[in-house]
């Protein structure tokens, strides 16, 4: 039986609806579950009013990338490999939950093992747990001995690759995931080289959407960006351009990813923030101008899980991409919202509108003008239920 929720009424602030330039007087709207958001409307009196003067009301962020069975810390490999398989659930369980109360409302996982991604997924859609809503891909398909192999997705060969996508829909994943290149959390790999053959990628999509699923491709070397590119994949992670020298654009490949519509998830961490005096830098600097320069569609993501970036890093990221690539607070905001939504086919979030779900993140200050308030978390609202609130 579907839980009847209260009812909340939200008075004060400012609010900004994911769409546009500045901020607005919030003053009073409605946040129910079965009617969505209502915007300057009257709450029935059942309603609980919350006070959120001095703070703004925005859209639930997006990540885009998480690894949720990773713990962020440099001795991953290890409890990875020590935990049981019901250990890590409730692992991943707290880290969803963590990320919730962090005003991170919707999470795409791109590497778990399969049956645990799904099954938390389901959890918290039944409400067995708190959570974020959670996409899903399961265990990246990867060569054996390939980057990730450790998750459970090893396939070699046309046959094999195509088996494995039906296998994930089976399963039932929301999104494909290929490992294009080798990756740096898995020793033995190669970042640069391509893992898989242009028409081994072309056999991943085309079986892919068939089941009417999209592809993303982790990708860091430019043979292997060249690779999913030809493949006309719909999303490559990381996009890093990677060298032994360091990134280095590719000005050709850019141009051909934009023309293509293929969507850039670049990953970014709040950590990058400590390159700031290095060659690195710039040179990352160079890069993600150049997407935005080209008019690539790009959203927000972090792979979040890995060393150093814990789950509930996206609101430090996004300083860090707003510096990268010189874009405003509601620019850079846009990306974690109604971009993420759009390219990641969420047509009921991203935005605060009527009709549209009632996922909602309340902070102190207005991060239209300091992103830095984004840490600075009051209240959050998951679909009309109020999950986490800081008094």
């Amino acid at each position: 039986m579907k839980a009847i929720l209260q009812p909340l009424e939200l008075r004060g602030g400012r609010l900004w609806d994911g769409i546009a330039d500045t901020s607005r007087e919030g003053s009073v709207f409605t946040a129910i579950s079965d009617v969505g958001v209502t915007l300057a409307g009257t709450a029935s009196p059942e309603s609980r009013i919350l006070d959120v003067s001095g703070c703004t009301i925005i859209p639930g962020l997006i990540e885009a990338h998480a690894h949720l069975c990773f713990n962020a810390h440099t001795d991953w490999r290890e409890v990875y490999d020590s935990e049981t398989y019901e250990t890590l659930l409730l692992r991943m369980a707290g880290s969803a939950n963590q990320m919730l109360v962090s005003g991170i409302t919707t999470v795409r996982d791109l590497g778990a093992p399969t049956k645990l991604a799904v099954a938390l997924r389901e959890a918290i859609r039944a409400r067995l747990v708190s959570g974020p809503n959670l996409l899903v891909a399961g265990a990246p398909i990867t060569p054996t001995g390939g980057h990730c192999w450790f998750l459970g997705g090893e396939t070699d060969g046309l046959e094999g690759v195509q088996l494995a996508v039906r296998e994930r829909k089976k399963a039932g994943v929301d999104w494909i995931k290929v490992m294009a290149t080798g990756g740096n959390m898995t020793p033995g790999t190669n970042v640069f080289a391509a893992q898989y053959s242009v028409e081994e990628l072309r056999a991943i999509v085309a079986e892919a959407h068939r089941l009417e699923l999209k592809v993303t491709a982790h990708a860091h070397g430019i043979e292997g960006i060249k690779s999913v590119v030809d493949a006309n994949v719909d999303m490559i992670e990381h996009c890093s351009f990677q060298t032994p020298d360091g990134p280095v654009k590719d000005d050709e490949v850019i141009l051909a990813i934009a023309r293509s519509g293929i969507a850039v998830s670049p990953t970014i961490n709040g950590a990058f923030a400590k390159e700031r005096n290095e060659a690195r830098w710039h040179m990352r600097k160079t890069l993600m101008k150049s997407f935005f320069d080209a008019r690539c569609d790009v959203l927000m993501s972090t792979d979040c899980g890995i060393p150093d970036t814990p789950h509930e890093n996206l609101a430090q990221a996004l300083i860090v991409i707003s510096d990268l690539a010189e874009l405003s607070p509601v620019e850079t905001m846009k990306l974690a919202t109604s971009l993420s939504a759009k390219l990641l086919d969420l047509p009921d979030r991203g935005t605060i509108e009527p009709g549209q779900r009632a996922d909602l993140l309340i902070v102190e200050g207005d991060p239209t003008q300091d992103l830095k308030s984004l840490q600075h978390v009051r209240i959050v609202i998951l679909n009309g239920e109020l999950v986490s609130e800081v008094k």
